[in-house]
């Protein structure tokens, strides 16, 4: 072949390689592409920022699917939407087709949507991840990266799952990519009973990121308390390990431990350290600045599981007063419980 020639081969296979590189497709773990928007037919424009979590959907007016995915995309959007989730509908038919159809809907769409400006938007998200129908939704985290990519309604529990730990900051796709095979054999060691290779495969998961895997050092906590039957080196674990170290700042991960320590049906009651489940609540206390429903409930957990009847009623009266309205019904129905066992107790009887 002449050298002519060897140079053009070259080069087709120069830029062919170059082509396939920019065709790769679009994954979970990647940057979130931008949005190119037509009009904003509802809600304020918005952009990708760092610090929020974002659900990007992809809907139809014609799609049925679509349209039953809406009221739980309105529900998530009240219920983060104060931790910085905002929700974006976006359709790539023209706004005077999707304009009156969301006049319609009105607070059962109550989420951001608009129109795609000549597909741009559709092309750099759904047919860069190679996906072939609607609804589709991506879930942007915090650092700006693709979450979850999913049918918002076929998906609906392994999206929600994924959201719920995303604005925690207790999700990073990568990380639980590299930990679930360490995650296998750890749960594997752990049912033959071989402690010490299970508990070295735990560790090895958590030293990755203590915070994302904060439900594996609980995991750990409870092999042993559990399984091998040994609270005094299960409490102490919990004490220098969670409380001291891994878990010294992480209110939510604290009180993770408290009401694992109360209310985790298989730990023996014998076995329910009360006073390490009240420090952890404390801690997790101190941590928070502003009155939190779940730190609230967790505390009237301890103390109610304490004796301490009324503290238990008072504070989780306010973790109803303050939750979220389609919360309240299940702050209000242990709140119930706690009054109706005060009520039980004779009132020459002390309650803690």
């Amino acid at each position: 072949m002449r050298p002519r020639n060897l140079l053009c081969v070259a080069l087709c296979l120069a830029l062919t390689s170059m082509a396939g590189a920019q065709r790769k497709k679009l994954s979970v773990g990647d940057p979130a592409p931008g949005l190119d928007i037509d009009m904003w037919v509802k809600g304020e424009e918005v952009s990708i920022e760092s610090g929020k979590v974002y659900i990007i959907d992809f809907w139809a007016t014609w799609c049925v699917p679509c349209r039953r995915s809406i009221p739980h995309l309105s529900e998530l959007q009240e219920r983060y939407g104060d931790q910085g989730l905002i929700v974006i509908g976006i359709s790539d038919e023209d706004t005077d087709t999707v304009k009156p159809f969301v006049q319609q809907q009105g607070d059962r769409m109550d989420y951001t949507v608009a129109t795609d400006r000549r597909n741009a938007t559709k092309r750099a998200w759904f047919s860069a991840a190679g996906l072939k129908g609607i609804p589709a939704a991506f879930i942007v985290g915090r650092n700006g990266k693709l979450m979850f990519i999913g049918n918002p309604l076929a998906d609906e529990a392994q999206m929600d799952l994924i959201l719920s730990k995303v604005l925690r900051g207790r999700f990073d796709p990568l990380l639980q990519e590299q930990a679930e095979p360490v995650l296998r054999a750890a749960r594997r060691a752990r049912k033959v009973k071989n402690w010490r290779m299970a508990a070295k495969q735990f560790d090895d998961i958590i030293a990755l990121d203590g915070r994302v895997f904060a439900d594996v050092a609980l995991e750990r906590f409870e092999m042993m308390i559990v399984d091998m039957a040994d609270p005094d080196a299960a409490y102490a674990y919990a004490r220098d390990e969670l409380s001291g170290r891994l878990f010294r700042d992480d209110a939510d991960a604290l009180c993770m431990l408290a009401a694992k320590i109360i209310s985790d049906p298989k730990i023996k009651q014998e076995h329910r350290d009360l006073e390490v489940a009240l420090e952890a609540a404390l801690r997790a206390q101190q941590l928070v600045e502003r009155d939190d429903p779940p730190l609230l409930a967790t505390l009237a957990l301890v103390r109610f599981h304490r004796g301490d009847l009324q503290a238990a009623i008072d504070l989780q009266t306010r973790a109803y007063f303050i939750a979220h309205p389609r919360a309240k019904a299940g702050y209000k129905r242990v709140l119930s419980s706690y009054q109706e066992a005060a009520q039980r107790i004779p009132s020459d009887s002390p309650t803690s």
